[in-house]
């Protein structure tokens, strides 16, 4: 069926004036039943197109419900989870797949269990709508935070300190977290309790564009498939105006980045994120002929022998100082770029209590990032500009 054909926009109407009521099913908690027909929201039809992000796909079935696959990013060609969304003030379809989770939209609350996703609804606007939230205190968003403070949202823990019984109690339409590796056993009781759970494995994209472009398949929960197509567009030209800034430029400054944790070296990997944005804004890397997405464990003394002559260091911990570098480990002042102070951190958003900026909005401001790494690679570029989210150490 073609839904954009004006014989379906008649049956949207039919359904419209219906006020049949149906019954959730075993796809939601006894009790609880999907809202008749009454005033469909249409912004539910608008197509979503996918460009840069490889972990999910949303599709228009000929039932009338949508569609969210979520790849497993652990096993190629393998579903993580399935979602078919029904819109709120429309029947619902006898035909309805077992095969995923059932879920009504718009939703009009969210358990949001990670910093990104708290960004993502922030950059749809639909902040309002969240009710818990994993910690209070890493929240950076003034007016979130104050909500967390006084007990208007609710803080719930996190994947084995997840309080289980608090979230239930909440009740939220839908529980969203950074899916990792398979399904945990507290996820399954929510899902069992009748707690939809959305996966959110926006952080196993390799490129920043594919990250940010998650938030079309959490826009399709609110159907806000529209604002966030419109609004991800205006990233993505930021971001190539700015690719398009360095085109030309001939020194390619060398780069050292990530930091000795216990005994090891995590270097971010050839594909990685970090990788990407060093990529588009042409700096020197060592590892751009490395295969690997996440990051490399390596040894200080490999490390210090193919990169401790480097430019410049991004990313050493959450440091605030060069100081507090020497503190970590001391054998970090034999490197050049600390000789020179040629370090950045992504720290200057960063609150005392730890709530970061970083990780709740970086994700949907890439053009904001790469904007930062190109001041810090090629300077003379933006001499106007002042980091917004990475701070040199003194």
């Amino acid at each position: 069926m073609n839904l954009f054909k004006p014989s379906y926009w008649v049956l949207i109407l039919i359904l419209i004036i219906g006020t049949i009521s149906c019954q959730f099913g075993d796809h939601k908690k006894k009790g609880k039943e999907f809202e008749s027909a009454s005033e469909a929201d249409l912004a539910f039809y608008h197509p979503t197109i996918i460009k840069h992000a490889k972990g999910f796909k949303i599709n228009f079935l000929e039932n009338g419900l949508k569609e969210l696959i979520v790849w497993d990013p652990w096993n190629e060609g393998k579903i993580f989870q399935k979602y078919y969304l029904k819109n709120r003030g429309e029947k619902l379809p006898s035909d309805i797949p077992t095969d995923g989770v059932l879920v009504e939209v718009p939703i009009r609350s969210i358990a949001a269990l990670s910093s990104t996703q708290i960004g993502i609804l922030k950059f749809l606007g639909v902040q309002d709508k969240i009710v818990a939230v994993s910690l209070r205190d890493r929240i950076y968003d003034e007016e979130l935070n104050k909500k967390a403070q006084n007990g208007t949202i609710q803080a719930v823990g996190h994947a084995e300190s997840l309080n289980f019984e608090k979230i239930v109690e909440l009740d939220p339409e839908l529980v969203m977290v950074a899916g990792f590796m398979k399904i945990s056993d507290k996820e399954s009781k929510l899902m069992n309790a009748g707690l939809p759970v959305a996966y959110n494995i926006e952080w196993m994209e390799t490129s920043p564009l594919a990250r940010a472009e998650w938030a079309k398949f959490i826009a399709a929960f609110f159907n806000k498939e529209a604002e966030a197509e419109k609004q991800f567009k205006e990233v993505e030209n930021r971001y190539n105006d700015l690719k398009k800034l360095v085109e030309k430029v001939e020194y390619k400054p060398t780069i050292l980045s990530g930091y000795n944790f216990k005994g090891t070296w995590y270097m971010p990997g050839g594909q990685s994120y970090l990788a990407q944005f060093l990529r588009d804004g042409k700096a020197d890397y060592c590892w751009f002929s490395d295969s690997t997405s996440g990051s490399m464990p390596l040894s200080l003394e490999l490390v210090f022998d193919r990169q401790g002559e480097a430019d410049i260091w991004f990313g050493p911990g959450q440091c605030r100082s060069l100081e507090d570098m020497k503190n970590l480990d001391d054998r970090y002042t034999l490197f050049q770029p600390y000789k020179t102070g040629r370090v950045f951190c992504t720290t200057k958003r960063m609150k005392d209590s730890g709530a970061n900026d970083w990780f709740e909005l970086g994700v949907m401001q890439p053009d904001v990032v790469f904007k930062d790494i190109i001041k810090i690679l090629h300077p003379e570029l933006l001499p106007d500009y002042e980091l917004f989210y990475y701070q040199q150490l003194n």
